[in-house]
């Protein structure tokens, strides 16, 4: 068994056809269904079933491309996978984080990683959670940091959960809750983060479930310019409590816990599941997990 087996095999179960897949790759049929059946008889299985119109996968031969994927991920990075692990390149991690966060916290962990580690250099990338997930799975950035809880896709790292609030005007109506139950924002404009942002998505989707669809009077992306236009008076918002905490003289602001339902906002670090990783990404990893102490003093937020 060698490369070519494999990406012949991987090309017939993505075409579903052996004569699709002889053209995809410029070489005979006979050549490729004698590749095939050389594989199926050093694996003593059949790993295709055969028929006039189609090629479908029998079990082990769906179990056997799952195995096969794997193995050409890494012959097909194994030159680059190489130069980072020998350092034949600058020691960098990249990592891509929402631009709404409590930056002098996440500034504090990249500052004592940076003591600990002066050789590795750090590229923050600002996107909301939806594209930093994106560019995580297309290996566009090494790391990312997100709001939301991640698919099979990742490996991930917890990092933080906090409670929504809902921040309003001084002199708000709801002020005269002690928590502020989502139905009671069905007539309240609201000021919401963009739709790139996961949590755009989460506040939009608790709202229907209860029966209504919000009045939208603002997006953005900027927790400041959140807070200043919620003081004006042009509507409410619904940020994490640890973001909350503001100037209520400059802001003109008040914050209540926000509950029916209850809405936790979560924060993962993230990277993409079987890619290889840098020595620089992984000891950005490691460190992180042995001092989240230092994002439990606050909550980044999205």
């Amino acid at each position: 068994m060698d490369y070519r087996h494999l990406k012949y095999f991987m090309e017939v179960a993505q075409q579903k056809s052996f004569s699709k897949a002889a053209r995809s790759l410029h070489i005979s049929q006979s050549a490729i269904s004698r590749m095939i059946k050389s594989l199926e008889d050093e694996m003593g299985v059949t790993l295709f079933l055969r028929n006039a119109k189609t090629v479908e996968l029998t079990a082990p031969g769906t179990i056997f491309l799952n195995y096969a994927k794997r193995a050409l991920f890494v012959f097909e990075h194994l030159k680059s996978d190489f130069e980072n692990e020998f350092n034949l390149k600058q020691d960098t991690v990249e990592i891509g984080l929402p631009p709404i966060t409590d930056a002098h916290v996440f500034a504090k962990l990249l500052g004592e990683f940076k003591k600990v580690y002066p050789q590795v250099a750090i590229k923050l990338y600002e996107h909301g959670s939806k594209i930093v997930e994106s560019s995580v799975q297309e290996g566009v950035i090494d790391v990312g940091i997100i709001c939301t809880i991640p698919n099979k896709n990742f490996e991930s790292l917890f990092l933080s959960e906090d409670r929504m609030c809902v921040v309003m005007p001084k002199g708000y109506k709801l002020e005269a809750y002690d928590e502020v139950p989502m139905k009671a924002l069905a007539d309240c404009p609201l000021v919401l983060y963009r739709d790139d942002f996961n949590l755009h998505d989460d506040i939009l989707s608790n709202c229907r479930k209860i029966g209504f669809t919000p009045k939208i009077v603002f997006e953005t992306s900027q927790r400041e310019l959140m807070l200043q236009t919620v003081g004006c008076g042009l509507g409410v918002a619904i940020l994490p409590s640890r973001l909350c905490a503001v100037d209520s003289r400059k802001n003109q602001v008040s914050v209540r816990p926000l509950t029916e339902p209850r809405m936790t906002h979560h924060l993962y670090a993230i990277w993409k599941k079987g890619r290889y990783l840098s020595r620089a990404t992984r000891l950005w990893i490691e460190f992180t997990k042995e001092h989240l102490e230092l994002l439990h003093e606050n909550v980044i937020g999205e």
